[in-house]
């Protein structure tokens, strides 16, 4: 397992934000006609598609980000949440196939880490698997531990700075964005709750895992046991920080997953 100390995130400058189409589960962050390779990234509770712009610009011109976008939420926002799992990875795993070139490798972040999973194993049974699972915040799929998610407002603000290092400042300070993003978290956090691990086949791809040395829903135990899921080599990075160590140290974990994925 490799770990490295607290650094902070550099500055970019952000380009403006995509412009899907509405309804499509997956957006193309800006055409890298150039790519030897593509990256599908599945966010953490709450987030879209915006979560990976930066990542988009650093990783380019050789990876080209694409970025799921869940129901309810951008493009999809007249969409009802995703409440099930089968239909979720099913429209997922169609839509990685139909749209994006290979050779592609995911990422999930959190709950991201979960979708991604699913959907690797679901387009390995296709015949169409990815060459790479990158998982961060996320304990291996068969020890994750979720709790139910409280059915009131201020405890669910507890929850989540209890468990996840809180809503940011700035949103928080905005009583519109609140009231915006805690459905969505609501609806994500108890899609995260509803998860059931069924055993199968390991992978038979690279694993690459992440997760804050703070982050108390991945113990050491749950980092590690992503190796279980792998016929091939795993490997870990116990960061300094949090739930969302991986912003916090995006420069290393780019890093990695250039090398990762340089294969």
């Amino acid at each position: 397992m490799n770990s490295v100390p607290h650094g902070s995130r550099p500055a970019a400058v952000l380009a403006p934000a995509p412009r899907p189409e509405a309804g499509a589960p997956l957006v193309r962050a800006q055409p890298e006609p150039a790519a030897r390779l593509r990256l599908v990234c599945f966010p953490h509770s709450g987030a879209g598609p915006a979560a990976f712009r930066r990542w988009a610009q650093l990783l380019a011109p050789g990876i080209e980000v694409w970025s799921a976008v869940l129901p309810g939420r951008a493009t999809r926002v007249q969409e009802p949440f995703a409440d099930r799992w089968d239909p979720l990875v099913d429209e997922f795993a169609t839509a990685v196939t139909t749209a994006v070139p290979g050779p592609y490798a995911l990422f999930g972040q959190s709950l991201g880490a979960m979708v991604a999973f699913e959907v690797a194993r679901e387009l390995g049974r296709r015949g169409n698997g990815p060459v790479h699972l990158i998982a961060a915040a996320s304990a291996a799929p068969d020890v994750r531990e979720t709790p139910p998610v409280p059915s009131d407002d201020t405890a669910l603000v507890e929850e989540i700075d209890r468990r996840y290092d809180g809503i940011p400042a700035e949103v928080r300070a905005v009583p519109e964005l609140v009231r915006y993003f805690l459905p969505v978290l609501r609806a994500d956090l108890g899609l995260a709750a509803s998860y059931v691990y069924r055993p199968g086949p390991p992978l038979e791809i690279p694993v690459t895992v992440f997760a804050g040395d703070r982050d108390g829903t991945v113990p050491a135990a749950g980092l590690e046991g992503w190796r279980r899921h792998t016929g091939a080599d795993c490997e870990s990075h116990r960061l300094t920080g949090g739930h969302f160590a991986v912003t916090d140290h995006e420069d290393h974990v780019l890093n990695v997953i250039r090398r990762r994925l340089s294969g």
